[in-house]
């Protein structure tokens, strides 16, 4: 079952965040990720706290951890500091049963 790291930022320097986002890069396909979504946020509701977001997809929750928690993704974070005021976070896919007629009660019920 897939797994999601949602990214949140605002780039603090320019120069470094295109050094950082060229070493992460090949790392992502090492862990057997892609970025499947990236850009400017849309805030529908709420107040924003950061300008960016990015969505990357990897196979599993084992794969996102090893990929966040590698030797080689660990040295990035000196750099990742000085590029961007950022969060991340995980979430993992939800599957329902083909035959489930579960469903999610409107907001505010």
């Amino acid at each position: 079952m897939s797994a999601y790291v949602i990214v949140e930022a605002t780039v603090l320097d320019a120069e470094s965040r295109n050094r950082y986002a060229s070493q992460v890069e090949p790392l992502f396909r090492e862990f057997g990720a892609e970025v499947i979504a990236f850009g400017p946020w849309q805030v529908l509701s709420g107040e924003p706290a950061f300008d960016n977001g990015m969505i990357i997809r990897f196979p599993d929750n084992e794969s996102a951890l090893a990929w966040y928690q590698s030797p080689a993704y660990q040295s990035l974070l000196e750099i990742r500091g000085a590029a961007l005021d950022c969060r991340f976070r995980l979430v993992n896919e939800r599957r329902r049963a083909k035959d489930s007629h579960e469903r999610v009660a409107p907001e505010g019920s």
